[in-house]
């Protein structure tokens, strides 16, 4: 049957040629010599355990074997040989399949067995070999892929999804379960110090996509470290991956699963103990060691499970620790601006307009990352009528932050300011210069604690064709700052400073003191010391009721069912400036450390200084006067400003029914359905105006109904379309709908962000269109398009505005007009288990996106624009090529995603684009006992950098993390 599969000679040189690196392997799996040791027991369980100690895939019906017993075996014996010795004395056989598979057929025909797939998803394979025994259940064990797993389910649902399962989370490099869904079609991450943080899904932002876990809304940890703020965009970096079983990306709704996700809905699955099916510890530990930040880091985690003999009670317990040093090497706070300079230095301003660079921030950041996660599961099964599961998963993240930067500013608009001639000025861009310019040195101290928990419940009850449901969890997130977030600031004058700006990606900027040293004491005045506290929780608490009735005939199942959702977001912020025994004073070398870093922005071509005074905080501390007056003070109308408090309500509910429908050679099946939801909120904070900061509370209301259709036309075993059509909603961002107004704290660049509380929800039409062939074993060619017709989005705007006397440039959200995006997947997974040995253990994967967009703005001089949606990734691709036989396994992964545009309006100052951006990773492990995997692994092997821009491709933004490697021992008992 295999050789159905066989590729062309092309393919198959081309292919070795491409992962030739991964190739290299000792004799096949099947006849090497193990460490087997099984007790007599019955037969089934016997194979699994062989199966799992040899790594060799055994695969039998379960009617074949049911009744019989296995033989204690003890001692270095291959797979084939102690499979041989366990069916001595039954009438069965076994035969090696030319992919090394061993499969356990009756010795005699016993007719044919009928009922589901037992034990994981089936793969295609397991399909043909059942065929090839004259049985439909089989039970797949021993070493497997998890890529064919996910595959089936793919295959098997009725809407577009895809799954990363746990197989494939905890043996690739993935801090964390964003990083593991890199390879999905269509999902892209966004990184923060080099670790996933949020995913795109379809191009879109974390905004777009609900996070689930089990099922259930979760609270999400809100940004407490600076101004900028995440909403209801669940933080991946606070969940280690070893607690997750699989991973679904659901792209087109159900009228059963939660609305309010227009990119996506991502379905964390946690481990429970019927999954795993028997007693067993799983242990790990690894080091990680950041290339650029110089440190090795350590990383435990164990799982234990435990079920009953008679498989009716289970529990389970998993728990991880992990340490994370980060460095991050940047150039920020790249300011540009249409302006007038004087470039003869006559003290008036040429009557050009010209695009004007206003300054830049080189800043060395660095992180100590402490993550603590615990998980576990108890499930009650008595009979085949009744279930109950109770899960609960705690995590939290120590962070440690510690930056240091220094700005140049330059007064390139003001006249008189630059010296005559040096101006270069190139298609209407100043490019070069030498300008008179202040300098702000700056360090930040802040420790960061994010913590998060969910427990729930859920009971099921069959009989008589009735499924009855309910669940019920409640969770809480809380950022905070245990300490104050401290900033030393250090301000004045340096003189002239000649500087050289080129395009993004080519080099850094020029940046020449010409007077100025920034690395000897006495050279700038203190400022001042900046103090915040800060806290965000965010409360999450759901009740559902579900009913299904199985119904024979065309219509398969009806459901329905309501859901009761209640979350708080109580965000506050206070901040205090100490200015007294600072401003304006000199300070020793008493007062600073040694620049802590060599290299720093190495690699890269740049003339600016690379070293610089770092503030010692205690010093500055013990300077500062009037401290304890401070404190003691009331809140201020900034802090109140800060602040808010978001109460969201959702009632929804749903109908939906299944169907399958024959037509001929045809089978047609899916679902239909409609899910109302009604969303109250209430926004509570503070205006000013312009003397006092005034409570005000905003409540807006809105009903949604939200039809859905799924349809898979299975045309051969082998081919199937799909078609999707639904309306869908994304919530606005919680900070976003908060009446907030947060200013910075930058004294030459005044900026301000804003909230708004009559935002309305995004609302959209999307429509789906897939062709999936599976081809062979394990392995499909699939192409999809969508369309999502957004008919309201919010999108964010920047417009002049005035504060105490002060003209700010204030950007915050505004309801804008329709838009759409509409892109097309194309998906190739292929194992190639019919090439002869040592080749059937390579395989790939292959997927890019391409999406497109356009939305409709309300432009600030009045009237309308058209433009690209921001925070949308046009195009991302991924390639994958593994190799994976016996005891040894490879595998090498390429993510790339392209330009992601964060500025609309034309004149595209407002914000600072992403240049496009890739990541080479790899994963190597070795099993040196059939309980015992050593692993190697790496991340951003290439050295991969994230550059900005802003109009006409001009340096916005550099971003460095470097590379890091991981080595590390897994064991199963």
């Amino acid at each position: 049957m295999a050789s159905r599969y066989r590729p062309s000679l092309y393919h198959t040189l081309l292919l070795g040629a491409a992962l030739g690196a991964c190739i290299a392997s000792p004799a096949t799996a099947q006849d090497r010599p193990a460490a087997i040791d099984v007790a007599a027991q019955p037969l089934a369980a016997a194979l699994k355990k062989v199966a799992r100690q040899s790594s060799v895939n055994i695969l039998f019906a379960p009617e074949t074997v049911r009744g019989m017993t296995g033989t204690a075996l003890t001692g270095r014996l291959s797979a084939r040989s102690a499979v041989e010795r366990l069916i001595a004395g039954h009438p069965l056989r076994v035969r090696q399949e030319p992919n090394g598979t061993l499969m356990i057929v009756a010795a005699t025909p016993r007719g044919t067995v009928t009922g589901a797939l037992t034990d994981a998803a089936p793969t295609t394979d397991a399909t043909e070999v059942a065929k090839a025994g004259g049985n439909d259940d089989i039970v797949v064990t021993g070493y497997s892929s998890s890529l064919s797993h996910a595959l089936e389910e793919k295959r098997k649902a009725s809407n577009v999804a895809d799954v990363v399962r746990a197989d494939d989370i905890g043996k690739f490099p993935a801090q964390n379960i964003a990083e593991a869904l890199q390879r999905v079609p269509g999902v892209s991450i966004v990184r923060d110090r080099g670790e996933g943080v949020f995913v795109r899904v379809r191009g879109l932002g974390a905004n777009f996509q609900v996070v689930t876990l089990n099922g259930r809304s979760v609270a999400v940890n809100e940004n407490v470290r600076d101004s900028g703020q995440s909403g209801r965009q669940f933080r991946f970096d606070t969940l280690p991956s070893e607690l997750v079983s699989a991973v679904e990306v659901v792209k087109s709704p159900r009228a059963d699963l939660d609305e309010g996700g227009i990119g996506g809905i991502v379905n964390l699955r946690t481990f429970r103990p019927f999954d795993l099916k028997e007693p067993l510890l799983n242990l790990s530990a690894n080091v990680s060691a950041p290339l650029l930040a110089h440190k090795a880091n350590p990383r435990l985690s164990g799982l234990a499970n435990w079920v009953n003999d008679s498989g009716t009670f289970g529990a389970l317990f998993g728990a991880v620790y992990d340490e994370r040093t980060t460095r991050q090497d940047r150039i920020t706070g790249v300011g540009w601006a249409d302006g007038r300079i004087d470039a003869n230095g006559d003290g008036t301003l040429d009557s050009s307009t010209i695009l004007v660079p206003t300054s830049a921030r080189p800043t060395l950041e660095r992180e100590d990352r402490q993550r603590i996660g615990l998980n576990g599961a108890i499930q009650w099964k008595p009979d085949d009528r009744f279930e109950l599961n109770v899960d609960a998963l705690w995590s939290r993240l120590n962070i440690h932050y510690d930056e240091l930067t220094y700005s140049a500013d330059f007064s390139n608009t003001s006249a008189g300011k630059m010296v005559p001639g040096t101006a270069v000025v190139t298609n209407g861009v100043l490019t070069a210069g030498t300008v008179q310019t202040s300098t702000q040195i700056g360090r930040e101290t802040s420790n960061l604690r994010y913590s998060n928990w969910l427990i729930g419940t859920n009971g099921r009850w069959h009989a008589d064709g009735w499924t009855v449901s309910t669940d019920i969890s409640i969770g809480r997130a809380v950022s905070n700052t245990p300490s104050p977030i401290y900033r030393y600031r250090l301000l004045g004058p340096v003189g002239n400073v000649a500087f050289d700006f080129g395009k993004v990606g080519g080099r850094l900027p020029t940046l020449q003191f010409q007077s100025a040293d920034l690395s000897q004491p006495g050279t700038l005045p203190g400022r001042r010391i900046e103090y915040r506290v800060n806290d965000s929780i965010d409360n999450e608490r759901a009740a559902k009721f579900d009913v299904v009735r199985d119904l024979d005939g065309i219509v398969t199942a009806l459901r329905a069912g309501v859901k009761a959702e209640k979350r708080d977001r109580d965000y506050n912020r206070r901040d205090i400036n100490f200015t007294g025994g600072i401003a304006g004073q000199r300070f020793d070398a008493g007062f600073f450390d040694p620049f802590p870093v060599s290299g720093f922005l190495k690699g890269v071509d740049g003339d600016l200084p690379r070293s610089w005074l770092m503030p010692n905080g205690g010093a500055f501390l013990g300077a500062a006067t009037g401290v304890d007056s401070l404190l003691a003070g009331p809140l201020t109308r900034g802090d109140r400003r800060n602040s808010y408090d978001i109460a969201e309500r959702i009632l929804s509910g749903y109908a939906m029914a299944n169907f399958t429908v024959p037509l001929g050679g045809i089978t047609l099946r899916g679902d239909v359905g409609v899910r109302f939801a009604s969303t109250r909120q209430t926004s509570s904070g503070y205006a000013d105006n312009g003397r006092i900061a005034v409570p005000v509370s905003y409540r807006r209301d809105y009903d949604n109904w939200l039809p859905s259709l799924n349809l898979v036309g299975e045309l051969t075993d082998r081919l199937q379309l799909r078609f999707a059509a639904s309306k869908v909603i994304t919530r606005p961002s919680l900070a976003d709908l908060a009446p907030r107004l947060t200013i910075n704290s930058n004294p030459t660049v005044l900026t301000a962000v804003g909230g708004n509380p009559q935002l309305a929800p995004f609302q959209a039409w999307q429509y789906d269109g897939t062709a999936e062939w599976y081809f062979a074993p394990g392995s499909a060619l699939i192409g999809a398009v969508f369309y999502k017709d957004i008919t309201t989005f919010v999108f964010q705007q920047t417009r002049d505005f005035v504060l105490d006397g002060a003209n700010y440039r204030l950007t915050a959200p505004q309801n804008g007009g329709d838009a759409y995006v509409g892109g097309f997947e194309i998906a190739y997974q292929q194992l190639f288990r019919s090439l002869p040995a040592p080749f059937d253990g390579l395989g790939t994967q292959i997927n890019y996106t391409h999406t497109s967009s356009k939305g409709t703005y309300a432009a600030a001089g009045g009237g309308t624009m058209r433009d690209a949606l921001v925070d949308v990734a046009r195009d991302t691709f991924n390639v994958t090529a593994f190799y994976e036989k016996g005891p040894f396994g490879a595998r090498t992964s390429y993510s790339w995603r392209g330009k992601v545009l964060r500025d609309v309006g034309g004149a595209g100052l407002a914000a600072n684009n992403d240049s496009p951006f890739g990541s080479l990773d790899f994963d190597m492990s070795y099993a040196v006992r059939p309980n015992v995997t050593l692993v190697v692994q790496g991340i951003n092997l290439a050295g991969g950098r994230q550059w900005q821009y802003v109009r006409d491709d001009r340096f916005a933004g550099y971003t460095d993390y470097g590379t890091t490697l991981i080595a590390g021992v897994r064991a199963r008992f």
